[in-house]
């Protein structure tokens, strides 16, 4: 049997692209998964949602994506996980001017934006710590974060109903050639070929790539979260928040325990950077700089985490479209951002395979970025110190 199009990989952005290519186009297609979807990056992503970005493109992507996982919410009934407590940027005084910049950009996405001095954020967050470093904290009611893993089996479990075939346990071994042009999928059970092969599949992608000599720019980077439960019984996170100022991510979970986000870490740059598992140290110094901006953090108690890879490129955004070999398309390189922004790549890389066009929605995403010049789109005049 033949497919219209095969994807390679089963986390949140091969899923909806599994959902939207078989619910808006009648097309033939499978998803190769080499294990349970969804596995990779996906499975220890810490799923906050926000539109706040330093670049145009992303702004875009990001509202999108929130206003596609509110309407699939409210009129299909496919659940997210989604819980809109709100996403708060904290940010230091030197970045205040790119702040506000930002801020006038996302404001053309008619979606809800605050902006706070330290002072009067705290007013609405209590154990809120600024320090001497924080300029201002940016905060969107509409954010907040959203269930990786719930997504992409939302995402999947649609598809299937509407005819896509599910290969679990299938690694692709490698990619098919013939004159010069990507025709299929080579697995240790047959060949599969395809009209259009879709790489999905996150930091596996650069093995199958190198075998086609494609000079995409791909390295790894370790990275996970550790949950915590604060000694205190109050609540001290109401928000989602990115403090730009140390590195940090954190959101709350319903029964009171709090995700943090660990250091990632380039694979083999150090003693933790190939250890799939939580080293106590790395899981303290996390507790730690959430503490600077929450100090009822202090010594929380370790309830375990999860540790990930993901697949980075130089200027941390993905590389989505063709290569140039005919018959692939590529959708790799998230950076470790690709939940927020997974529904609309989904609903735009299935508009451009599906009716065979290229969309000015994903122009910037396109892997000659890095062929023209060393300063992409994506180096703004407005970026922080970790965005």
């Amino acid at each position: 049997m033949k497919y219209d199009a095969i994807i390679v990989g089963g986390g949140v952005i091969g899923s909806s692209i599994a959902y939207f290519l078989t619910e808006n186009s009648n097309v033939n297609v499978l998803l190769c998964d080499k294990g349970k979807p969804p596995i990779g990056a996906t499975s220890i992503s810490g799923g906050l949602l926000r539109v706040h970005h330093t670049n145009r493109a992303n702004q875009y992507l990001a509202s999108e994506s929130l206003k596609i996982y509110r309407d699939l919410m409210l009129n299909k009934g496919m659940e997210f996980g989604y819980d809109s407590i709100g996403f708060s940027l904290v940010v230091g005084k030197e970045h205040l001017d790119s702040l506000k910049k930002n801020v006038q950009s996302m404001k053309d996405f008619k979606l809800p934006i605050e902006l706070f001095s330290p002072q009067n954020y705290r007013k609405i967050e209590t154990e809120f710590f600024a320090g001497k470093e924080v300029g201002a904290v940016c905060h969107e009611p509409l954010g907040g974060y959203g269930d990786p893993t719930q997504s992409s089996l939302t995402f999947l479990n649609r598809a299937l109903n509407h005819g896509l075939d599910l290969m679990e346990g299938t690694e692709v071994e490698e990619l098919i050639l013939k004159n010069n042009k990507v025709v299929g999928v080579k697995t240790k059970f047959s060949d599969i070929y395809a009209n259009k092969v879709i790489l999905a599949s996150n930091f596996w992608s650069k093995k199958l790539l190198k075998k086609l000599n494609l000079d995409i720019p791909l390295y790894t980077k370790r990275l996970g979260v550790v949950f915590v439960k604060p000694k205190s019984n109050n609540k001290i996170l109401s928000h989602s928040y990115i403090d730009d100022t140390s590195d940090t991510y954190m959101r709350p979970f319903n029964d009171g325990r709090i995700l943090i986000g660990l250091k990632s870490f380039v694979c083999g740059s150090n003693k933790y950077s190939l250890n799939k598992s939580i080293h106590v140290e790395e899981a303290k110094e996390a507790i730690q700089r959430a503490a600077k901006r929450f100090p009822a953090l202090e010594g929380a108690n370790i309830l375990g985490g999860r540790i990930g890879f993901d697949s980075y490129t130089p200027d941390l955004h993905p590389v989505v479209g063709s290569p140039e070999m005919e018959g692939l398309y590529l959708v790799v390189g998230f950076s470790g951002g690709g939940y927020k922004i997974a529904p609309a790549i989904g609903k735009y890389v299935s508009e451009e395979i599906s009716k065979d066009i290229r969309l000015k929605e994903l122009q910037y995403y396109r892997h000659d970025r890095f062929k023209k010049c060393k300063k992409s789109f994506f180096h703004t005049d407005t970026l922080y110190n970790f965005m």
